[in-house]
């Protein structure tokens, strides 16, 4: 039985263990570790207390992946809910420079009955708050007028999401699931220095709730998804790693 070494993430697919069909399929993961871990008890005794006996028990064994890149249907996993598309507002902030006119338009039609707030904007900071009063200044849709050519002004306001806009929400009451979980990989044979397929399934896999969510102006960010690996029901197993010839 030759010996094989291992330098590749693997690529992992999520399965509901209920309908046995896929969830969602990791491709661009950058680590997809299997810990493994377990108790020990010991008899001690005699000159120096020094051990006698040991038993091992209580394994345990967790999957730890890094994903390179992020997804809304990945990211709805985490928290538990479903992406969704419509029904929810965005807010918007627009810094403009007031043309010859006093119109500006905005990017976005500001949703009907929220507050808009405008400021004129110095050196970045905002000083004098000018007000919508239906008079001197008016607002029309995306459209506000009477506003004093050449000042720069930043515009706040909420408005509907557009189409193809998605949505997840992290809510005190939802998290994530337990799944059956398959990885595929390639391991290279000593003895021919070929390439084979390897794969490890996990029968039963529950997703941990607990995840970072980092922006960094210099490194690009990268996303855990840890799950802990739970015996299936009347069997000891927690997972398999499989080798083709």
């Amino acid at each position: 039985m030759s010996k094989f070494a291992i330098k590749e993430v693997a690529d992992v697919t999520f399965f509901d263990i209920e309908t046995g069909k896929p969830v969602i399929f990791f491709d661009t993961l950058k680590v997809s570790t299997i810990e493994n871990e377990s108790e020990t008890a010991e008899a001690r005794g005699g000159k120096g207390n020094g051990t006698l006996v040991t038993w091992n028990y209580g394994r345990t064994a967790t999957l730890t992946m890094q994903d390179a890149l992020l997804s809304m249907d990945s990211l709805s996993l985490l928290a538990g809910n479903e992406v969704v598309t419509t029904g929810f507002t965005l807010s918007g902030r627009e810094k403009v420079t007031v043309p010859v006119g006093g119109k500006i338009t905005l990017q976005n039609v500001p949703k009907t009955g929220e507050v808009i707030s405008i400021y004129k904007t110095v050196g970045g900071v905002l000083t004098e708050e000018v007000v919508i009063n239906g008079t001197t200044v008016t607002r029309v849709g995306a459209e506000i007028t009477g506003l004093t050519a050449g000042n720069i002004v930043s515009v706040f306001y909420e408005y509907d999401a557009p189409v193809g806009a998605q949505m997840v929400k992290f809510t005190s009451d939802a998290f994530p699931g337990t799944y059956r979980v398959v990885g595929d990989t390639i391991v290279r044979d000593q003895s021919t220095g070929k390439d084979k397929v390897a794969q490890f399934l996990i029968p039963k896999a529950s997703l941990q709730s607990g995840f970072s969510l980092s922006l960094d102006v210099e490194n690009p960010a990268v996303f855990d998804f840890n799950l802990n690996i739970m015996k299936e029901a009347d069997s000891q197993d927690l997972y398999q790693i499989i080798k083709l010839a």
